[in-house]
């Protein structure tokens, strides 16, 4: 309301000052477009123009190395919940910092439900749950700038902590022939929405995945893996000083990133852990079995192909069994 105000007394005095100015165009001003100084450079930048989308899972976190600290009910994972909020909270304040309008959080491990709300930033809103459509990339679609992707891990595989590709009978994925991880694989749903992924944070492996393939994407490494179940990790004070920082940069160039689009037809080639689990995944006809334990999905269409992805997943996963998996 006060700046409401004061726009209208500098649109009084510049009609003063030149009577030639015609009323019905001082009133066509917008309070909202005045312009302001951005701290952060030498240029007027509008107010409140960028909205980001965050997805941030678990095992990328700084100091997390063990499903102990990950998989809700293990005796340290209250612990790393905190991490998480801490995390996250220094990625939407460093957005803020930088003009954003919104910041959309959604939580993206195991049941999606380890983010606490009244822990998190009160400017953000935040998806949370399991029975979601597009699970780590639920919210997602073209009103975003950007993408930030926080406490990822290396593919399955990889070389990274906790390595894995979306569930654990995941031995291989293979996009268009290239090494796929989580990061590959939700970006290209990201690129789908013409939405670029600006940062991602995780171990080193889990950075260098993505940006073999999508240089764009900026990295925070807050921890480097020694091997699955053991990393050196940097302070967390420090790993939140340069996740807020990095936001910032992210966002003053973000309209200079591009999206992630892997040139067409789109090829994801799943190698699954048992054979039961391609059957079971071929009871829809919407992959190409490949040999026992591998499959194929095609298509034009990335977000076709990521749809199918999940159903796949989840048909395979009623073939699995407690005790031989």
């Amino acid at each position: 309301m006060w700046l409401t105000h004061l726009n209208h007394l500098c649109v009084l005095s510049v009609v003063k000052a030149c009577p030639t100015i015609k009323i019905c165009k001082v009133l066509r001003l917008k309070p909202l477009e005045i312009k302001k100084r951005n701290a952060f450079s030498d240029v007027f930048v509008k107010q409140n123009m960028v909205s980001v989308f965050v997805s941030v899972d678990m095992e990328g976190l700084t100091g997390a190395v063990s499903p102990n600290q990950v998989l809700p009910g293990r005796h340290d994972y209250e612990r790393f919940r905190e991490v998480m909020v801490r995390e996250t909270n220094a990625v939407i304040r460093g957005a803020f910092e930088a003009g954003a309008k919104r910041v959309l959080v959604n939580d993206s491990h195991d049941g999606m439900l380890n983010l606490k709300i009244e822990k998190l930033d009160e400017r953000a809103e935040l998806i949370s749950g399991n029975h979601k459509p597009f699970s780590m990339m639920q919210g997602i679609d073209e009103g975003f700038e950007c993408a930030i992707f926080l406490g990822y891990h290396s593919m399955a595989s990889g070389e990274g902590v906790l390595s894995h590709t979306m569930t654990g009978f995941v031995s291989k994925a293979f996009l268009n022939g290239i090494p796929a991880s989580e990061a590959v694989i939700n970006a290209t749903l990201a690129g789908h929405f013409g939405v670029p992924v600006a940062l991602i944070a995780g171990d080193q492996h889990a950075v260098s995945e993505l940006k073999e393939v999508y240089p764009y994407a900026d990295g925070v490494v807050v921890k480097r893996a020694i091997e699955r179940y053991s990393a050196q990790s940097r302070p967390i004070e420090e790993v939140e000083k340069e996740l807020f920082a990095k936001t910032v940069g992210v966002l003053k160039r973000v309209h200079t990133l591009k999206p992630f689009k892997p040139t067409p037809p789109l090829r994801l080639v799943l190698e699954l852990a048992q054979p039961s689990l391609v059957s079971r995944a071929l009871y829809a006809p919407i992959a190409n079995k490949l040999d026992t334990k591998t499959l194929e999905i095609l298509g034009d269409d990335p977000l076709d192909v990521y749809m199918k992805f999940r159903a796949i997943l989840l048909l395979a996963s009623g073939a699995r069994d407690p005790d031989y998996g």
